[in-house]
């Protein structure tokens, strides 16, 4: 399901060859990224296919690329955990990362210019669209009803001095803005598809852990026992 587009940027909002020293402090640049609120409504741990395809760049260009510019972090109950985002085969404009939300929880999913590589030479711009999916392996996509979620996508930034960090302003003020992004649904609550999970992907402790910590200790949610073979599943 195609959520919003994205932009991610490191860059001057303005040139600043020619201005006059004392426009050079108004003049910042911008560090900008993607935040994307997923609340997980079923009574089950779902894994996530996020994916992000960029506007490919003609000629190539180092710069306007994810590869080697981003982080795909993932936020919930104030824990950071990093994604792995990696190029499709065959597919270079699309980047993909897989994460898990258990069940009735809400999580923040960045995608984050990678600071503070990127703050030289200080001229990321990458653009392009997000698509969200629900991963299932082993099984056909067709054998799981969509699971429902409300998603909020949005832009966030931070104004920096054009030279920080090389050279530190007697004055540290950094202004941030943050707008909420149009989704391409219209609404809050949708229903996401089930894709096929990549052969390559591998759990690792991070991820099993709600689910390890419910077995543990004996809470994991039994409800789906009375429901369909597919919930069961």
């Amino acid at each position: 399901m195609e959520i919003s587009t994205f932009e991610l940027l490191t860059a001057p909002i303005a040139p600043v060859m020619g201005l006059p020293p004392a426009l050079l402090p108004v003049a910042r640049r911008i560090v900008q990224g993607y935040f994307l609120t997923i609340s997980n409504l079923e009574a089950f741990s779902v894994v996530y296919r996020i994916d992000f395809t960029i506007s490919l760049p003609v000629p190539a260009d180092p710069n306007k690329i994810l590869l080697n510019n981003a982080v795909l972090l993932v936020d919930f109950e104030g824990a950071n955990t990093n994604v792995p985002l990696t190029q499709v085969s065959g597919q270079p404009e699309v980047y993909r990362g897989f994460f898990t939300i258990p069940a009735h929880k809400t999580a923040s999913v960045q995608l984050l210019p990678k600071l503070p590589d990127v703050l030289t030479p200080g001229l990321l711009e990458v653009r392009g669209y997000v698509s969200l999916s629900r991963a299932v392996f082993g099984f056909p996509p067709a054998s799981f009803p969509p699971v429902k979620v409300l998603l909020n996508p949005e832009i966030r930034g931070t104004f920096l001095p054009n030279n920080f960090p090389s050279v530190v302003p007697t004055e540290l003020d950094f202004d941030q803005i943050n707008y909420t992004l149009a989704i391409a649904s219209g609404k809050g609550l949708n229903e996401i598809p089930n894709v096929t999970g990549s052969a390559s992907f591998t759990l690792d402790v991070p991820t099993l852990e709600p689910i390890l910590e419910q077995l543990r200790n004996g809470t994991l949610d039994l409800a789906s026992l009375v429901a369909d073979n597919s919930t069961k599943a």
